[in-house]
């Protein structure tokens, strides 16, 4: 009898429970260029398909445990975040970062009015908005953890970046958990749409533990628009002072003079991006030829700990190059003492009396013991 109790108990727990939402679903996948990949999955907390652009800039990761930083672009960077995001990693003006671009199906851009604000808007007689928690889980707990499983992407250095709506999305989900990225672009936000969204990031700005923040508008937004100057220029005053003084927030703001609500948008990549992911080298640092004894003391051969060689060599100029067996040439910028700096490779190489030890930027290391030695040229 309470063999029976247990098991119909038990039948009735399952009946009863509701199904547990699967984890997201790729629906298909198609390389578009080198290096991109243009993906659809479905998500099924939401009940829609999303397109997601995948961009990996050009640093070759061989280091165990090496990862990147990731930048998920909302309304699908409008075409433009992926594209510069990889020309500005390949160009050593940002760090090397992967590219996230989240958008929707031709024909579907109005949900991005659901997505995109966690409150409903009455605006000019319509009502949207309202699905934003539901879209910050999907983005946080879903999309997430897949592009962290699938590339090398860091989960403690993830940027958002979002502008318009996107940017009013980028600050709630600050207001609402301003650790969940380690960096925020908030371009143009809509803060009209969201009264108390000013009065939130406020409260949780004591909270951040040493987030980058990018916050932009332009200046002439919604000038032209009857009863709309101002507007825009009034939230992102607001957001600034609810930013400013916080120790634990890494801030700049940037009001573009004489740009629209979008034309500075280009403008809000090249500089967002090496805003919040500094280069490790700045961009053109000056580089000196090190004197053949300085470089007599790195050039030689070493050895990985899995067989590969590690090469250092120097070239006609005078410059230190370094080479894995199986991976390109790159070269090496001093950046210290007995230390370089492979941008090609995001990894510091800092040499011993018995080798190098190469630490990528973002985790990661190996070592190399030195096998031989040769004489510079």
């Amino acid at each position: 009898m309470i063999r029976r109790f247990a098991a119909a108990l038990a039948l009735g727990l399952i009946l009863t429970t509701p199904a547990l939402a699967e984890p997201l679903k790729v629906v298909s996948e198609n390389p578009a260029t080198p290096g991109n990949s243009r993906l659809v999955v479905h998500s099924d907390r939401i009940g829609r398909d999303f397109t997601v652009t995948v961009n990996l800039p050009g640093a070759t990761v061989f280091l165990p445990g090496q990862k990147l930083p990731a930048i998920y672009a909302l309304d699908s960077g409008y075409g433009l975040a992926g594209a510069q995001g990889s020309l500005l990693s390949n160009t050593s003006a940002m760090e090397p970062a992967i590219i996230v671009s989240v958008g929707y199906l031709p024909g579907q851009a109005q949900f991005r009015n659901t997505d995109l604000l966690h409150n409903k808007v009455t605006d000019h007689g319509s009502s949207y908005g309202g699905g934003g928690a539901a879209f910050e889980a999907f983005l946080l707990e879903d999309l997430k953890p897949f592009i962290e499983a699938k590339y090398p992407a860091d989960p403690a250095r993830s940027v958002l970046f979002g502008h318009s709506f996107g940017g009013l999305f980028a600050a709630n989900v600050f207001a609402d958990k301003p650790d969940a990225f380690y960096g925020y672009i908030i371009g143009s936000a809509s803060a009209w749409a969201d009264p108390a969204l000013i009065a939130k990031v406020a409260a949780a700005a004591p909270k951040a533990h040493g987030q980058h923040i990018y916050l932009t508008v332009g200046e002439k937004e919604g000038a032209a628009k009857p009863g709309g100057s101002g507007q825009m220029t009034d939230g992102y005053a607001g957001l600034l002072k609810a930013l400013k003084g916080h120790p634990g927030i890494i801030l700049k703001a940037q009001l573009y003079k004489g740009e629209t609500h979008l034309s500075y948008y280009p403008r809000l990549v090249t500089d967002g991006f090496p805003a919040v992911l500094p280069p490790a080298m700045p961009l053109g640092a000056y580089q000196a030829v090190l004197p053949p004894a300085t470089v007599a003391k790195y050039v030689g051969d070493y050895r990985l700990p899995d067989g590969r060689a590690f090469t250092i060599s120097v070239d006609k100029d005078g410059f230190l190059n370094g080479k894995v067996t199986g991976y390109p040439l790159i070269g090496l910028q001093q950046n210290g003492p007995d230390r370089f700096y492979a941008g090609a490779a995001d990894a510091n190489i800092t040499f011993d009396a018995t080798g190098a030890t190469l630490a990528g930027v973002d985790g990661g290391t190996l070592r190399a013991e030195r096998q031989t030695a040769k004489p510079a040229p």
